[in-house]
């Protein structure tokens, strides 16, 4: 793995990351009060991905989804070259996993502002009511990557929203004769928190005012609460809510930014019961000029983890997406005469990585970022906590699943990081921190070391490796 150098506001809070580090060790987390805790014996006890994929799973795909994930989020515009409804395909997928393995959980996605309306069946129901759709303060239509979204302080666009993941087909609760609430088992709520929709008004252009921003994230998360309460009702599912925010600026709530309780969308978790943190170490939280994390952000960012797992006694579950590489951008392949750019690159960088161009150059990235991903989710990793890597972006073909017929057309590798089978154990305190940006934690079975500053010394080392 390549090695960074510093970042430049790398050892200047030394002192937070020593003091929220020590704050772990003062909590644990009650492994009775939350029935989706995982156990211990591996890594894949903790495994959940979140992908589309755009033609239904095979009969050998859904194998393999199975074998390694606990716990599967279906995204938007799953099946549709299939000629299927989202709906229809995470239904139909639902149904096709469980049949092979009873105990795997499925996560039913949907965006609190509308992305990938298109290939849902509930689209029919949102177009035809204009009412139900946000709008700026001066009354015209906000447009989010061309089409609308939902306003939630509306009543009857907030119970249309809750009612679609356990509707069925044709709202009626079931799927082929089965009833959709023993196939769902909770739903990936993306945007999930505040957010500066529709620009701000008191900045002198045309948006929504901070105090509308405020009402609209507070009848969103009322919104996600109404669809927890089904899920919980029905089968005892959660609804995860996207996100954990490192964001600040006119991305944050205003009212939290100084409560270590919400701050960070953690006041989600008043109204559901799970939460993700999407851009871990990643994105906001990489330095794009120097080639390295952002690192107090991203020990902000665990810190956030780690209190987001202890909150009400650890009823809550906490997702953690990680991902390979320190990605600053989206573009994961090439387009045109453009090549695929997601890593810092600058005139004068000697150490950047440079971004993969193909399957076989991916799959290299994610065999060489898997040590370091593997390292900072065991760090701060409780019973309640599941953890995402496999794959490069939300595409199934990106790593996530092998394609059996045509192993080259995707980016998973054939031998599916070994680490994730050997004994693992429980771990046998919390994190310490050891300098600056380092930390480590014993497991009866593993070490691990997670280094901020030089991610390539970052790893887990497994004791037994039977």
């Amino acid at each position: 793995m390549l090695q960074s150098r510093p970042s430049l506001l790398a050892c200047s809070c030394a002192f937070v990351a020593l003091v929220t580090a020590s704050a772990d060790a003062s909590i644990t987390v009650n492994t009775s009060v939350n029935t989706w805790n995982h156990g211990w014996a591996t890594a894949s006890d903790m495994t959940f991905a979140d992908f589309n994929s755009d033609t239904l799973l095979t009969d050998a795909q859904a194998s393999d989804v199975v074998a390694k994930f606990r716990i599967i989020s279906l995204e938007k515009c799953t099946g549709v070259r299939s000629g299927v409804t989202t709906e229809e395909a995470i239904y139909a997928t639902a149904l096709q996993l469980k049949a092979k393995q009873p105990k795997a959980k499925v996560l039913f996605y949907l965006a609190t502002d509308q992305q990938g309306i298109q290939c849902y069946a509930a689209n029919d129901a949102f177009a035809s009511h204009p009412e139900w759709h946000m709008r700026l303060d001066n009354g015209s239509a906000v447009v989010q990557n061309g089409h609308a979204i939902l306003d939630p302080t509306v009543p009857a666009a907030a119970a249309w929203w809750a009612s679609i993941p356990l509707g069925g087909i044709n709202g009626t609760g079931m799927y082929k004769g089965v009833k959709v609430s023993t196939l769902i088992d909770g739903v990936l709520a993306d945007s999930g928190g505040y957010s500066n929709v529709g620009g701000a008004t008191d900045v002198g252009t045309p948006g929504i005012s901070t105090a509308r921003k405020e009402q609209i994230s507070d009848a969103k998360r009322v919104m996600m609460g109404s669809l927890q309460k089904m899920l919980t009702a029905a089968n005892g599912g959660v609804l995860m809510a996207n996100g954990v925010s490192m964001y600040g600026g006119a991305n944050a709530d205003p009212r939290y930014v100084n409560s270590s309780t919400k701050h960070h969308n953690l006041v989600a978790l008043e109204e559901v019961n799970a939460i993700m943190n999407e851009h871990t170490a990643v994105f906001e939280c990489v330095n794009r000029n120097n080639n390295s994390f952002n690192a107090d952000t991203v020990a902000t960012d665990l810190q956030v983890l780690v209190d987001a797992a202890h909150l009400d006694g650890g009823s809550k579950t906490v997702f953690v997406q990680t991902w390979p590489g320190l990605y600053t951008a989206t573009a994961f392949t090439p387009r045109g005469k453009a090549p695929a750019h997601v890593y810092p690159s600058y005139p004068g960088c000697d150490d950047c990585e440079p971004t993969p161009q193909s399957n076989d150059e991916w799959r290299d990235a994610l065999r060489r970022h898997f040590a370091f991903a593997q390292a900072l989710f065991l760090s701060i990793a409780e019973a309640n906590m599941y953890w995402m890597y496999g794959g490069y972006w939300y595409d199934s073909k990106t790593g996530y699943i092998a394609c059996p017929e045509d192993p080259a057309s995707c980016a998973s590798p054939a031998e599916w990081f070994p680490d994730l089978k050997k004994p693992l154990g429980a771990p046998l305190g919390p994190r310490k921190l050891v300098g600056p940006y380092v930390w480590t934690r014993e497991f009866e079975h593993a070490s691990v070391r997670l280094d901020l500053l030089k991610r390539n010394t970052s790893a887990v080392t497994y004791h037994d490796t039977r």
